[in-house]
């Protein structure tokens, strides 16, 4: 689970930097669950991916996320971020979560995400 650790490290930041989700639908599987728990949003397979992936990055303006800490097992990883950046409005936020990714060396097959969702209430000074 390593490898595929540092892929989706590596395919949010490319998410993060130029809104590509490309690299993000090449690590996820056919039947793979995402899951954004504060919204009970949920979708599946490539094409629930994509719409997961754009709907999360078009939620911002410039962002940057920052993986902290990180455990991982043989098949499930949890990552701690830190996220900063500014929203679609230009209000500038900071946030902080774990996302739990599940699967194998080749794809996920499952995504969820656990984060401080304080940081989008209006009238809030962004900080965790």
């Amino acid at each position: 689970m390593q490898s595929m650790t540092e892929r989706f490290t590596a395919a949010l930041h490319t998410l993060d930097s130029d809104r590509d989700v490309g690299p993000m639908l090449e690590i996820t599987g056919e039947d793979a669950q995402l899951v954004k728990l504060d919204e009970h949003h949920e979708t599946s397979g490539k094409d629930g991916a994509k719409v997961f992936w754009e709907d999360y990055r078009n939620v911002f303006g410039d962002l940057e996320t920052s993986f902290t800490h990180s455990i991982i097992g043989e098949s499930s990883a949890a990552l701690e971020w830190t996220s900063t950046g500014t929203l679609r409005s230009g209000k500038p936020f900071t946030y902080r979560g774990v996302t739990v990714i599940e699967g194998d060396e080749d794809r996920l097959s499952a995504v969820r995400t656990y984060y401080d969702s304080a940081a989008f209430v209006q009238g809030t000074s962004g900080s965790a």
